[in-house]
């Protein structure tokens, strides 16, 4: 009985130890599974792509070729066959010539290479496995594209399936990013605290030494746009670094290849600049164009995400600038009616407080410039319908009457 009853508590102890590990693991292995399945989802859409447009672009560069070297032979023999001395015959030369050049033209754009008179084929598996990546992201760089009926639907639906799965991979990205940033938070807040401290300091060294409240929206909105900028600097950074490898693979500039870089992870994906993956050699170049746009759009996304955002807390802390200095100003206007008017109220300096306030007003307006400048004491639009405002100035006094 003893036993037994050890046995049982060892078997719940391992099944406890095990369900422990399991549940470290799963999170991993969900992160996994969705990477995994992606990429089968883009290796299985690039096979079925090009079992269905390879045997089209097989047939038609084939006929392409034949048609260039038939209309080359038929050029050379016409010729050598004439007489130089026939004005017809040079007229017949130059149309001849022309027939041929159109001819060259569209296998030149077709994909016929004309130093060797060879078909050089774009529906390789590699390449088929780099377009179906480009439809996944959006990117779409039309350099290469489905032309059979068969292929264009295909292309819709793997499009309708594929996208939604890449959005949410490249979301579980961002938020690795977001797990990584808040290690290396907690592991060196230590060393990025002080640092933090020093960039206020430096975005609030225009500020009044006295510390009012005027000062602390200059520092809140300048904070911002330093945040924003910070931002768009690792951007740039990450975009350099991909710069730098596309410099190794292909013939580009630095500025070419950082302007590939910029139009690819902004998606927006003109096709006039594009990696050059023809040939079964390419395959690992293709690996890593493929994971660098995957990491680069998930850290892009983030990266505009935060710029947004960061643009919309200055507009907001703007406008709430905005509606204290009107308010400050609808003060103002009442003091001087007040003081106009003779009206005295008990314990209260109107004069004073009107200097005090047209002090308040006049810093404002020279910390925030540009767009606080039209503002006048006799045209307030400081109260509107069905707007709220969250930063109000109260003045309660007492009157003897």
């Amino acid at each position: 009985m003893a036993n037994a009853l050890q046995q049982a508590l060892q078997r719940n102890y391992m099944q406890d130890m095990l369900d422990n590990r399991l549940e470290r693991v799963r999170p991993t292995l969900g992160h996994l599974g969705m990477y995994l399945g992606l990429v089968a989802y883009t290796t299985v859409g690039a096979y079925i792509f090009q079992a269905l447009e390879h045997p089209l672009e097989v047939q038609t560069l084939e006929e392409i070729q034949s048609l260039v070297l038939l209309e080359r032979e038929n050029f050379v023999r016409f010729i050598f066959n004439g007489s130089w001395n026939s004005v017809t015959h040079r007229d017949r030369i130059d149309q001849r010539l022309l027939d041929y050049e159109q001819t060259v033209a569209v296998a030149a754009n077709e994909g016929i290479d004309m130093s060797l008179k060879e078909p050089v084929y774009q529906w390789s598996y590699i390449q088929a496995v780099f377009f179906s990546s480009t439809i996944l992201t959006t990117i779409g760089y039309g350099n290469i594209a489905p032309v059979s009926t068969a292929g264009r639907v295909f292309c819709i639906l793997f499009a309708i399936v594929g996208i939604p799965f890449t959005l949410s991979v490249i979301a579980d990205v961002g938020q690795i990013f977001a797990t990584l940033v808040s290690a290396v938070w907690k592991k060196y807040k230590h060393i990025l605290k002080p640092l933090g401290k020093r960039l206020k300091l430096m975005a609030s060294k225009t500020d009044d030494e006295d510390g009012d409240e005027g000062g602390s929206g200059g520092v809140g909105l300048q904070s911002n746009i330093i945040t924003a900028v910070l931002a768009l600097l690792f951007l740039a950074l990450f975009l350099s670094i991909g710069s730098m490898i596309f410099t190794i693979w292909e013939d580009w500039t630095f500025f070419e290849a950082f302007y590939f870089c910029f139009i690819t992870m902004t998606t927006i994906g003109f096709g006039d600049i594009v990696p050059n993956i023809v040939g079964q050699e390419k395959t690992a170049y293709m690996l890593v164009c493929m994971i660098y746009i995957l990491v680069g759009l998930a850290f892009t996304s983030t990266i505009i995400e935060l710029v947004r955002r960061q643009y919309a807390e200055s507009w907001r802390k703007m406008q709430e600038i905005r509606a204290q200095i009107q308010a400050q100003l609808k003060l103002a206007a009442t003091l001087r009616q007040m003081a106009q008017n003779n009206i005295e109220v008990e314990g209260m300096d109107i004069a004073g407080d009107l200097a005090t306030l047209k002090a308040n007003i006049a810093k404002y307006k020279g910390r925030f410039g540009k767009g606080l400048g039209d503002f006048e004491i006799n045209d307030l639009d400081w109260i509107d319908s069905g707007k709220k405002v969250k930063a109000v100035t109260i003045f309660i006094y007492e009157s003897s009457v």
